[in-house]
C-alpha cells in the first residue's frame, strides 16, 4: 500500500468530533481510489450498521404472486416485495427498471428512486437450503428453524443470532458448534451448556464463564480441564451429582439467584483484555487467527483490515470499514452484508460474488456496476441501465465529478459527495430495527437527532397477558402454548412454542419472562463492547487496550498475566 508521510486530524462532519486518519490509511484510500473519509470511524460504523436490518419481521403480500410472505421490510415502506424464489428467478428483469442519469440532480436522489422501484427479496435467506424454516433471515441450511438470524447450518434450533452449526439449541448468540444448548453467548464446540458465556469444548455446564475443556461444572469461572466444580470448588463426582440434585433450576426465582451468584464470583477472577488467539498485530475484540487487524470486532482469518466487524466467515484481506459476512473478500470499503469471493467493492449493501462495483444494493454475481439495485450477473450498468464497456467507464467518471459538484443534502442538512456509504436517508430500516441498535442502543430522540429514523411500536402487539406464568416449569400446562404472554422488559406480547416448551421440560428450566427479542438483546449486552479504552493491566500495570472501561468493576489482565493466572 502507498503511504502518506504523516497522519492528519479532521473534524467529523456528522458528530463534529476530532478523528485521526493515519498515514497508512491514506495509502489504502489511494490504492482503492477513494477520497479520505469525512466521517469518524464510529459515525461511519453506525451508518453501515443502520443498513443492516434483519431481525424484525413483518407480514406483507408478495407483489408478484399475491401470497402472504414473511419479510423484514415494514408494510408501510414503498416498493414491491417478492418472495425469494420469484426474486431470484427469471420471471422478472431488474434491467427493465433502468433509467438515464440526470446530471441536474444529486446521485443519491436518483438512487433512492431506483431503490424504491426495484422489487426487493422478502428475506435474505438462501431459500433453496431452508426446510420448514420460514421465520428466519440472513440464514442458510436450516432445518426446522424458527427465528434464526445470521445463522449458517442449523437443525431444530430457535431464537438464534449469529450462529454456525447448531442442533437442538435455543436462545444463543455469537456461537458455533453447539448441541442441546440454551441461553449461551460466545460458545464454541459445546454440548448441554446452559446460561453460560465464553466457553469452549465443554459439556454439561451451567452458569459458567470462561471455561475450556470442562464438564459437569456449575456457576464457575476461569477453569481449564476441570470436572465436578460448583462455584469453583472442587467436588468428587458423587458429591457433585448429589449437590446438583439440590439445585431446583425449574424455578424462575432460583434461576435468577444462581445467575447473580455466578456473576458475583466471576468478578473475583481476571478477564483477559480481549477475546482472541493466534493473532499478530491486532486491536479490538473477539479476534482470531488474524494479522495486522486494527479496531476490529468479531473477525477471524483476516489480514490487513481496519474498522471491520462481524466476519462470521473469514478469509478477508485488505479491507476497511467492512461490516458483516466477509468470506473470501478483498479490497472492500464501506460495505456491509457483503462477501463470497468479492473484490474491489465499495459502498455496498447485501452483495455476493461481485467485483468492481460501487453504490449497489442487492446485486449478486456482477461486476462493473455503479448505482444499481437487484441485478444478478450484470455488467457495465448504471442505475440498472446497460452500457458498453467504454460508455460505462466514461459515464462513471463524469458521475463521480458531478456527485462532488451537486451533492445530496440529507435531512440534517449534511452534504454527501462521492466517497461515503449510502446516506441513511435512503435506508429502509429504522434505527431500532437495525444492528446499530443491538450494539449501540439509544433513545428515539437521540436517533432522530443523529439523522436516523425510528419505528414506533404497534399497540396491537402490547395486549394484556392472558395467563399468569407459574414460577416453576412443573406447574406449566400445555395451555401456555395458546396463551398470550407479556414481556417483563418491553411489554410486548410473545408466545411459547411447543418445541421450546418440550426443551424447557426436558432440562427443568422455567418459562422465560421476556420476549425472544429482549432475550437476544440481553445476550448481546453481555458481550464485550465494540468500543475500546486505554487502560493498564490490573496485575503488572502494562498499558493495554480493552473493551472494559476503566471504571468497570472487572479485574482486567494483559494477555501475558492472564495466561500465567488462568492457564
Amino acid at each position: 500500500m502507498l503511504m502518506n508521510n504523516q497522519s492528519e486530524t479532521k473534524i467529523c462532519q456528522s458528530c463534529k468530533k476530532d478523528f485521526t486518519i493515519e498515514s497508512e490509511d491514506f495509502g489504502f484510500y489511494e490504492q482503492i481510489k477513494v477520497p479520505p473519509p469525512v466521517w469518524c470511524p464510529k459515525c461511519r460504523l453506525l451508518r453501515r450498521m443502520n443498513w443492516y436490518g434483519y431481525r424484525i419481521l413483518y407480514k406483507r403480500k408478495c407483489d408478484f404472486t399475491g401470497e402472504d410472505v414473511i419479510t423484514f421490510y415494514h408494510p408501510s415502506l414503498p416498493g414491491k416485495i417478492y418472495k425469494q424464489d420469484i426474486w431470484w428467478g427469471d420471471q422478472w428483469d431488474p434491467k427493465s427498471y433502468g433509467r438515464d442519469y440526470d446530471f441536474s440532480r444529486p446521485f443519491f436522489e436518483q438512487f433512492k428512486e431506483l431503490l424504491d422501484d426495484v422489487p426487493k427479496a422478502a428475506l435474505h435467506t438462501e431459500y433453496t437450503t431452508m426446510v420448514n424454516s420460514d421465520y428466519c433471515n440472513g440464514a442458510s441450511f436450516q432445518k426446522n428453524g424458527y427465528l434464526c438470524f445470521k445463522h449458517i447450518t442449523g437443525e431444530d434450533s430457535i431464537y438464534t443470532n449469529t450462529a454456525l452449526r447448531t442442533k437442538d439449541s435455543l436462545d444463543l448468540a455469537f456461537s458455533s458448534d453447539s448441541e442441546l444448548c440454551y441461553e449461551i453467548v460466545d460458545i464454541r464446540k459445546c454440548f448441554q451448556t446452559f446460561f453460560s458465556q465464553d466457553c469452549e469444548n465443554c459439556n454439561n455446564v451451567y452458569f459458567c464463564r470462561d471455561l475450556v475443556n470442562c464438564n459437569d461444572c456449575f456457576g464457575s469461572t476461569s477453569l481449564r480441564n476441570k470436572s465436578y466444580c460448583i462455584f469453583n470448588k472442587q467436588y468428587t463426582r458423587e458429591e457433585y451429582l448429589n449437590k446438583f440434585k439440590e439445585f431446583d433450576l425449574g424455578s424462575a426465582k432460583n434461576l435468577q439467584k444462581f445467575k447473580k451468584q455466578a456473576y458475583k464470583l466471576s468478578l473475583k477472577y481476571p478477564r483477559r483484555a480481549f477475546q482472541g488467539r493466534n493473532n499478530s498485530k491486532v486491536s479490538g475484540d473477539y479476534v482470531y487467527n488474524s494479522k495486522n487487524a486494527h479496531e476490529v470486532y468479531f473477525i477471524s482469518d483476516s489480514e490487513n483490515v481496519k474498522f471491520c466487524q462481524l466476519f462470521f466467515k473469514g478469509g478477508v484481506r485488505n479491507c476497511y470499514d467492512f461490516t458483516s459476512f466477509g468470506s473470501t473478500s478483498e479490497w472492500v470499503y464501506e460495505a456491509n452484508w457483503t462477501g463470497l469471493n468479492t473484490s474491489n467493492v465499495k459502498f455496498a449493501v447485501w452483495n455476493y460474488r461481485n467485483h468492481d462495483t460501487e453504490y449497489t444494493f442487492g446485486c449478486h454475481g456482477s461486476g462493473n456496476l455503479f448505482g444499481c439495485v437487484g441485478l444478478k450477473k450484470g455488467e457495465y450498468c448504471i442505475l440498472n441501465k446497460q452500457y458498453s464497456k467504454e460508455e460505462y467507464f466514461n459515464l462513471v467518471e463524469k458521475i463521480k465529478i458531478q456527485m462532488n459538484e451537486v451533492p445530496f443534502t440529507d435531512r440534517r442538512g449534511l452534504e454527501h459527495r462521492y466517497g461515503g456509504q449510502i446516506p441513511v436517508d435512503l435506508c429502509p430500516w429504522a434505527y431500532n430495527e437495525s444492528t446499530a441498535y443491538e450494539f449501540f442502543p439509544i433513545t428515539k430522540e437521540e436517533a432522530l437527532a443523529k439523522g436516523f429514523t425510528w419505528r414506533d411500536p404497534d399497540p396491537r402487539e402490547y395486549l394484556d397477558a392472558s395467563i399468569v406464568v407459574p414460577d416453576h416449569i412443573k406447574d406449566v400446562s400445555d395451555d401456555i402454548l395458546k396463551a398470550i404472554l407479556k414481556c417483563e422488559a418491553c411489554g410486548k406480547n410473545y408466545q411459547i412454542i411447543n418445541k421450546e416448551l418440550q426443551f424447557l421440560r426436558r432440562f427443568n428450566f422455567p418459562v422465560p419472562r421476556q420476549c425472544p427479542l429482549c432475550r437476544d438483546r440481553a445476550r448481546i449486552k453481555q458481550m464485550n463492547s465494540m468500543v475500546t479504552y486505554d487502560r493498564t493491566c490490573d496485575k503488572c500495570s502494562t498499558e493495554i487496550q480493552t473493551s472494559y472501561a476503566p471504571d468497570r468493576p472487572e479485574i482486567v489482565y494483559c494477555e501475558k498475566c492472564y495466561q500465567q493466572e488462568v492457564y
